[in-house]
């Protein structure tokens, strides 16, 4: 019989079985409206990340200059705003420089591999029988290259409308980030009372010792990885301009920072960009690159990344691995980088979740 008490588990129950239902009869369904739900709400999201970024940042310069909030606020927007200014100033350059230099260096790239064909032909049989083929069809090759660079032309206003999508979102994210930052304690409080008022005490005290751990989770992570992300990319620049004396050094390390964020597989994909533009002009240089890389992830993994990071998700490879795939798989690069804090939170849910049942048939 079913009792007005546990009345509410049965309906929790039956939504989950409901939304597990919909997950296996039609998953891309699910997946479009999670993507809908997210979009529609990625200023409160954009708002939300912000605040949790410069919060530290504002609280130290009301405690070091005691100057008004407002005033800290604005200013810690004018600074990062001239970071990013003097970055783009510096990196735009030195990506137009770089892919200059490969439109420039690409009919020598082709005669090169032309050559190496020519000279390996007569000792392949099996390159005899694929290069005719190869010849054969590069006019269709280059002509569907064409199609494909005309449609990105006519498709052209889709993604302007895309950035501009982007560009209000972070707008609208900035402005409400400043409403949080400026009233925190109040938007804290309204938020205990409502959620005081709606379940009970303990529950009460549950959810909000969860909101804890999942802010501390995800601060402490997402500071640490940029922390040490942007350490590994200023080695990277310090090993590739005046060690390796390698071209487009500045370019190649901001390619290993923003690689690095990415949690696991970021290092090794961000390897392989600097060991290949290095290897078109000089393998022996591209070598040394690659142990260069090779030692650098080493001091990372084993140092630098422990130090800064400590032990904040407490996941084995296995979790980090699946929380990474299905992130990606799901939300992109914005899923592959928060895939790993979400799995903390989960792992640490489901852990307290079994610690309790277990506590609780122990002491029956």
């Amino acid at each position: 019989m079913i009792s007005k008490e546990n009345i509410k588990y049965y309906i929790l129950v039956a939504f989950i079985s409901i939304l597990l239902y919909k997950a296996i009869d039609s998953p891309s369904q699910i997946i479009n409206r999670i993507r809908d739900l997210m979009s529609f709400f990625s200023p409160f999201l954009i708002g939300i990340l912000l605040t949790l970024l410069l919060n530290p940042m504002i609280m130290f310069l009301e405690k070091k200059f005691k100057t008004h909030r407002l005033v800290n606020i604005f200013f810690s927007y004018i600074l990062i705003t001239f970071v990013f200014s003097v970055g783009f100033k510096l990196l735009i350059p030195a990506i137009i420089d770089t892919l200059n230099t490969l439109i420039n260096e690409m009919p020598h790239y082709i005669n090169i591999l032309n050559k190496i064909l020519n000279n390996n032909i007569s000792q392949s049989e099996f390159l005899e029988t694929i290069l005719p083929h190869i010849q054969n069809n590069l006019n269709s090759i280059l002509t569907k290259l064409l199609d494909l660079f005309s449609k990105v032309s006519s498709d052209l206003f889709i993604y302007i409308f895309s950035i501009t999508s982007l560009l209000f979102d972070i707008i609208m994210g900035i402005i409400l980030s400043i409403y949080m930052l400026y009233d925190k304690e109040k938007i804290i409080i309204a938020c205990k009372k409502l959620l005081y008022a709606s379940v009970p005490i303990n529950k009460a005290n549950d959810i909000i010792e969860f909101v804890k751990v999942s802010h501390n989770i995800f601060y402490h992570y997402i500071i640490g990885k940029l922390i040490d992300s942007l350490i590994i990319g200023i080695l990277a620049f310090i090993g590739f301009q005046f060690l390796l004396k390698i071209n487009n050094s500045l370019f190649l390390s901001f390619i290993v920072f923003l690689t690095n964020i990415i949690p696991y597989f970021g290092p090794f994909i961000g390897a392989i960009f600097p060991i290949v533009m290095t290897l078109v002009y000089s393998p022996i240089k591209a070598l040394w690159v690659a142990i260069f890389i090779l030692i650098l992830q080493q001091l990372d993994g084993n140092l630098i990344g422990p130090k800064i990071m400590g032990d904040q998700v407490g996941l084995s490879p296995l979790w980090i691995i699946s929380a990474v795939l299905i992130g990606g798989s799901l939300f992109g690069i914005v899923g592959v980088f928060l895939s790993v804090p979400i799995a903390a939170i989960i792992k640490y849910s489901l852990d307290k979740y079994i610690h309790k049942k277990i506590h609780i048939r122990i002491h029956k």
